[in-house]
């Protein structure tokens, strides 16, 4: 959309009364619009439309928001307004918390040094919770800037949160890299408190490698809850099982799990993911991956140090060539079944971040004609687009990093995520 006939919102350094008047209007049309709406009167088709259009004028909104916050929370308005601070001001003012306004002013102090992600907000392409999170990790490394913009418009939220979370964990030395774990371990807790309905809350603060124990710890006890209770007709969300599998914990400990000559297995396994060149060198560098998948960085020392532990699985990037493991048969070899849920670490169909109950496909060729089980072969998808493929028709292709997922012909395609 050009900006061409708009009024500019500076003029030597003061805000045109025009400029003022044009955005005011526009929230006024917007106004006027809510006020008459009824959304059961739209069909269906209108109001995925009108959805797109307001989710449009919320990211430009808030980039206006975002870009200003800085330099009103450096004047005095909020004093005279009888605010003890800047932030409190800001927050009643966008009825927001107080936290979320601090972030704003955060957000806009490092947008000063990041001039593409302040055009991509300017234009409307990246929302809140995008900028946010690309401000924090390239504020510190503006090299990185571009390749988390090209992120965000290839990923979803949750693949563009681990994208920033690499780029801040590799601080280009061993010594930075354990000055961060120990800051971390330092700084653990766990945390109850009973809320106003008289539920117990918790609240817990690990290392990345701690906090996969407790998990790989849990994930048994996790599954066999949720496998009871649908034998028992009941359904049980994820979060209620592995809720469930954390009192079954505290009741009877661990499944036992024998090792090798009978001996007693390590509870739980915990898998990191660790490029060959940082392996080798100690430490991660920009664009190198060390971390637990779905948990958090770690630093190579520490893989290093868990590497007699029994419970530690180790992918290196560039090393065990695991796409030429082919196994003859239906089951999957540990090889290939460790690199599977390494590089498909969600659902891969575009759009979905479901991470829970993913189900193995043969996108390639159907195992029934094939009768082999390779990596190449292999993507996870969720339980709800494996039953699309199953049984309606749609077809998963294009491979790791470039993913399609569409509708059979005659079928009007929709989101499926």
């Amino acid at each position: 959309m050009s900006s061409e006939g708009v009024t500019p919102l500076l003029d030597n350094g003061g805000v045109k009364d025009g400029a003022l008047k044009e955005l005011e209007a526009a929230g006024d049309v917007i106004a006027s619009h809510l006020a008459v709406a009824d959304p059961d009167a739209l069909t269906t088709g209108d109001a995925a439309k009108v959805l797109e259009v307001a989710a449009r004028i919320e990211r430009l909104a808030g980039a206006l928001r975002l870009l200003v916050a800085k330099r009103a929370a450096d004047g005095m308005v909020w004093r005279d307004q009888g605010h003890r601070s800047a932030a409190t001001w800001m927050a009643e003012t966008a009825k927001v918390p107080v936290r979320e306004a601090l972030e704003a002013v955060e957000t806009a102090s490092a947008l000063r040094v990041l001039p593409a992600t302040t055009e991509a907000l300017r234009r409307g392409e990246l929302s809140r919770a995008q900028v946010g999170l690309i401000a924090k990790a390239a504020a510190r490394r503006p090299s990185a800037e571009g390749a988390l913009l090209a992120a965000a418009a290839d990923h979803t939220l949750t693949g563009l949160r681990e994208r920033c979370a690499q780029v801040r964990a590799a601080l280009g030395s061993a010594e930075a890299e354990a000055r961060r774990y120990e800051a971390i371990s330092h700084a653990r807790y766990l945390r109850h408190w009973t809320d106003p309905d008289g539920a117990l809350r918790l609240d817990a603060k690990l290392t990345p490698d701690k906090g996969a124990q407790v998990l790989g710890a849990l994930a048994p006890l996790e599954k066999a809850c949720f496998d009871e209770a649908r034998a028992a007709g009941e359904a049980l969300s994820p979060g209620a099982a592995l809720a469930d599998a954390l009192v079954r914990l505290a009741a009877t400990g661990p499944p036992a799990k024998k090792g090798p000559r009978g001996s007693q297995a390590s509870p739980s396994t915990v898998v990191f993911r660790v490029d060959g060149a940082a392996f080798v060198r100690g430490y991660a560098e920009s664009g190198e991956t060390c971390a637990i998948p779905g948990v958090g960085p770690v630093p190579v020392a520490e893989v290093r140090r868990q590497l007699p532990e029994a419970f530690v699985k180790i992918v290196v990037a560039d090393g065990v060539d695991i796409k030429s493991v082919v196994h003859v048969g239906r089951a999957v070899s540990a090889h290939v079944d460790t690199a599977l849920g390494e590089r498909d670490r969600c659902c891969v169909v575009p759009g979905c971040d479901v991470t829970h109950g993913l189900e193995r496909h043969h996108w390639m060729e159907d195992f029934a004609r094939c009768g082999t089980t390779s990596l190449d072969g292999l993507a996870r998808i969720c339980k709800w687009h494996h039953d699309l493929v199953t049984y309606e028709g749609y077809v998963l292709r294009g491979g790791p990093g470039k993913w399609e997922f569409t509708a059979p012909e005659g079928v009007l395609a929709f989101d499926t995520s």
